[in-house]
């Protein structure tokens, strides 16, 4: 059994109030072992059952009490006659913690609560037993101006490529550099392209300094240097935007979707800022989300000016474009950071995310009315993403290959 069934085990004992002194003292001890603090965020992955009605779902009080049920939920060792062996208070302590700041609601979905988790390293995946299947990683082609292929995966870190004036390196890994060498030059603009795959996401710095992390099965294309009076370039899939600053020279994303077959488009204009933008083409919405400066979202005929925390979402099929007030920002960069989120999110559009990180087929047996909420660490195998999607009981999944077979 590996260390995540076990923990599960644990965790799933120590809710029913079902464990054993034993049982609560080998969870107690599995979290203070671990240095890194992975173990004491699984154990926040407590199960909610029954909630009262009108119970706060951060009610300090409440979730108190139900730690404290927990922890009375001590059974005698088999050795013993009968006698139950007092918790710790050390064990009170981080049991308690870990019910009121995160649980995973079972009432008809599944909540995943991560305390103000870390941002994973881009580059760190945990390999996949047999029979799973690992997860994306740092993976993208580079499409030069005279349709050169170059597999930046595989490729050694260096200088990649001269595209006019500007120098083309891979610094690390996962990482693309522009540096433009002469400012001004009246050289013909040349184009390239960063595509990544399903399962791969790279980061690309632009020859103005601007920053932009693509998401798995996307695609960029940009100039090699910035010579006119825009900053323009063109994206399908998901990207996060960092924007060097420069008043004279707006910056602008062309997002291109389809609408029924049809070639569509939405623009986004900023001078400097930071912003998210999801355009799949399987996803009915295309989502622009402002973390930082300020932003115009234009298509059809219709315009809408961001401020941080706001979003902007065009309905394909109605084309219509919509500002959403409150918008969380850190569910729209958890990608980026590396998280599946899944907030929000039906069980068909759940499995859209991960279909797209683990590069598999989703397959289902019978309609399943699952819905989810919270994030998922997205470095580790994909079975260990589904057993955590399992605990709502609603859905259950099986592994064959590169397909994943759902049904309730």
């Amino acid at each position: 059994m590996s260390i995540q069934d076990r923990l599960a085990y644990l965790l799933q004992q120590a809710v029913r109030q079902t464990a054993t002194a034993a049982e609560l003292q080998e969870l107690s001890d599995l979290v203070q072992a671990d240095q890194s603090g992975d173990t004491a965020r699984l154990v926040e992955m407590l199960l909610r059952k029954d909630l009262p009605p009108g119970t706060a779902e951060y009610d300090e009080a409440y979730w108190d009490q139900v730690a404290n049920n927990i922890l009375a939920a001590d059974r005698p060792e088999e050795t013993t006659a009968g006698n139950v062996i007092p918790l710790p208070q050390r064990r009170r302590g981080w049991m308690a913690a870990a019910v009121i700041t995160g649980a995973v609601l079972l009432s008809g979905g599944a909540y995943w609560l991560l305390q103000k988790p870390a941002p994973a390293p881009l580059a760190t995946v945990t390999p996949a037993p047999a029979h799973d299947v690992a997860p994306g990683g740092n993976k993208a082609v580079l499409i030069l101006a005279d349709g050169t292929q170059v597999p930046l995966d595989s490729t050694a870190n260096g200088v990649l490529a001269q595209q006019g004036n500007t120098k083309v390196s891979k610094p690390g890994a996962g990482q693309l550099t522009y540096t433009q060498q002469t400012a001004g030059s009246t050289a013909l603009t040349q184009y390239n392209t960063l595509r990544t795959p399903r399962g791969g996401q790279f980061q690309v710095t632009l020859p103005d300094g601007t920053k932009v992390w693509l998401n798995a099965a996307s695609t960029l294309k940009y100039p090699t240097a910035f010579t006119g009076a825009n900053r323009l370039v063109e994206l399908n899939g998901e990207a996060y935007f960092e924007v060097a600053a420069n008043a004279g020279k707006p910056f602008r994303v062309n997002v291109l979707t389809h609408t029924g077959g049809s070639p569509d488009s939405m623009q986004v204009a900023v001078l400097g800022t930071h912003f998210n933008i999801m355009a799949y083409e399987d996803e009915q919405q295309v989502r622009t989300t402002l973390l930082e400066g300020a932003v115009r979202v234009n298509s059809h005929g219709s315009s809408k000016q961001l401020r941080p925390g706001q979003g902007a979402s065009l309905d394909k099929q109605q084309r219509t474009l919509t500002l959403q007030d409150n918008t969380n920002t850190e569910e729209a960069v958890a990608w980026k950071n590396g998280f599946i989120q899944l907030e929000g999110n039906d069980i068909t559009s759940a499995m859209r995310l991960i279909a797209r990180w683990y590069d598999v087929e989703v397959v289902y047996k019978a309609p399943v009315a699952a819905h989810f909420r919270g994030i998922i660490p997205r470095n580790v195998p994909v079975s260990q993403v589904l057993k955590m999607m399992e605990l709502t009981g609603e859905v259950h999944f099986e592994i064959k290959g590169k397909q994943l077979i759902v049904s309730p």
